[in-house]
């Protein structure tokens, strides 16, 4: 039972891994297209009418997709000021309950932005301006960046139960 759920805490870090991997070949384009927008306005007086369209979603996908690699990392922001003080144990204690709490939270968000997300395809939405690109696979992107954090704090989870019951388990990926 131990090696099954340390085997699938392992896959769900490789995906997400593997998704942050792929995310940052975004960047460069990200940067590329502000800068764009920063002469074209200011420089020449002709302010683009895609690039703000694009780099909200380029910045959408970037932070709700790497969402899962973040908390993978434990790059997500966090108030230390009650746990800096606990014992190990408590203090894994206290994150259990925590994820519970996420579970929650991050469940009931996927649950609404399914809806969000089939009505989106459904219709075949477009962002509402003047370049109106498709908004649908942004959406679909983000339901499985939302799929993605969730199974993260699975995996999270599953792992703290091991330490709590068996001890220390090998690292993170």
């Amino acid at each position: 039972m131990k090696a099954a759920a340390e085997r699938f805490c392992s896959v769900v870090d490789s995906i997400n891994t593997w998704v942050a991997e792929v995310l940052h070949l975004f960047l460069l384009p990200m940067v590329i297209i502000v800068t764009i927008e920063v002469v074209a306005r200011y420089v020449f007086d002709k302010p683009t009418i895609w690039s703000w369209d694009v780099s909200i979603q380029i910045l959408a996908l970037l932070g709700v997709v790497g969402a899962g690699y973040a908390l993978l990392q434990g790059a997500h922001v966090r108030v230390d000021v009650l746990v800096a003080h606990l014992p190990p144990r408590a203090n894994k204690i206290l994150e259990l309950f925590m994820t519970l709490l996420f579970f929650f939270g991050v469940g009931l968000l996927m649950w609404w932005f399914r809806e969000e997300m089939m009505y989106s395809v459904g219709r075949r939405q477009v962002w509402q301006s003047l370049l109106a690109p498709p908004i649908y696979p942004l959406k679909v992107a983000i339901f499985v960046g939302i799929c993605l954090l969730l199974l993260q704090g699975l995996a999270n989870f599953i792992r703290n139960i091991i330490i709590l019951v068996h001890g220390e388990v090998g690292s993170q990926s």
